[in-house]
């Protein structure tokens, strides 16, 4: 992290802290919300800050919905995004992503963390199994989420009010087909995930 105030004012030297406020100032005043995730999910310092506060609320005896939402919204948009690198640290954050889940009694938060898990699962089913050359490297990854997710969690998500995966799945790169076709689909995917 920072030592802030690491430096007085008029000083040549910024640290991480600077940069990422002067990128937060720069959202203000239109489109803010939009602005703000793409800004926040580009700074380290913001990405690891969010999850490491993410851990601790769900360790908390009554968590806060708004600190929850917060940083689900947060890694929607990292995996919306930048699927590619944000598979490698929302995998960080499975056990508070069960917990929104399964455990919260917030409706909003449990669909919000459906879309977060259907997000990850997507991104490791294209990275891993859909492009063959990566397998291999995937498997710390998939053992990790299904230590937390199992196949019947993943059909939970898919059932959760507010939540649309097919919009889920076709952005990230897995064709569904249509009408019946698309539970085959789900069925052959969950199979090959969980085999």
């Amino acid at each position: 992290m920072t030592d802030w105030p690491t430096k007085k004012f008029q000083e040549n030297k910024r640290d991480n802290v600077y940069y990422l406020m002067r990128d937060l100032l720069s959202c203000f005043p239109n489109k803010f919300k939009s602005n703000f995730l793409d800004v926040v999910n580009h700074h380290f310092i913001a990405k690891k800050a969010t999850r490491q506060v993410l851990m601790d609320e769900i360790k908390n005896a009554k968590p806060q919905f708004r600190i929850l939402a917060g940083a689900l919204i947060l890694q929607n948009a990292f995996l919306l995004q930048m699927p590619r690198i944000a598979v490698y640290e929302v995998i960080d954050i499975v056990e508070a992503l069960k917990y929104c889940f399964r455990d919260s009694p917030f409706k909003t938060i449990e669909r919000l963390s459906a879309q977060v898990i259907l997000r990850l699962f997507a991104t490791l089913y294209f990275e891993y199994i859909i492009l063959p050359r990566r397998k291999k490297e995937g498997k710390t990854l998939f053992n990790k989420f299904k230590r937390y997710f199992s196949k019947n969690d993943i059909i939970d998500a898919m059932n959760t009010d507010g939540v649309f995966p097919r919009f889920i799945f076709e952005n990230h790169g897995i064709e569904l087909g249509f009408g019946k076709e698309v539970n085959i689909r789900l069925k052959e995917i969950l199979d090959k995930f969980y085999s």
